[in-house]
């Protein structure tokens, strides 16, 4: 049991660097790059619609972000959705274990 917790713990220390490689990996792969950067357009457009639809605000013109910010929000997604994958994996694992 405490062998399998310990495991455990180890998949989830080695899937951080591997999430800090996905950031890295973005900035100079440049398909992987525009891809980032189109999650990242769509997620911001989605969540000012979002917001604006919530807050009553009337639908405007939404400015995309700038390509450093996009980046660095698609990077910060996949990273985030990767690690989260990883733990999600590791419990459902146990639970059926």
């Amino acid at each position: 049991m405490s062998s399998l917790k310990i495991g455990t713990l180890l998949i989830r220390t080695i899937a951080k660097p591997i999430a800090a490689r996905i950031k890295d990996y973005s900035k100079t792969h440049p398909r992987f790059r525009n891809a980032c950067i189109s999650m990242a357009q769509a997620m911001h457009r989605f969540e000012l619609n979002l917001k604006m639809k919530f807050l009553g605000y009337k639908k405007e013109t939404i400015r995309p972000l700038n390509d450093a910010r996009a980046i660095e929000a698609g990077t910060n997604f996949l990273s985030e959705a990767f690690l989260f994958s990883v733990a999600a994996g590791v419990i459902l694992f146990e639970a059926t274990r």
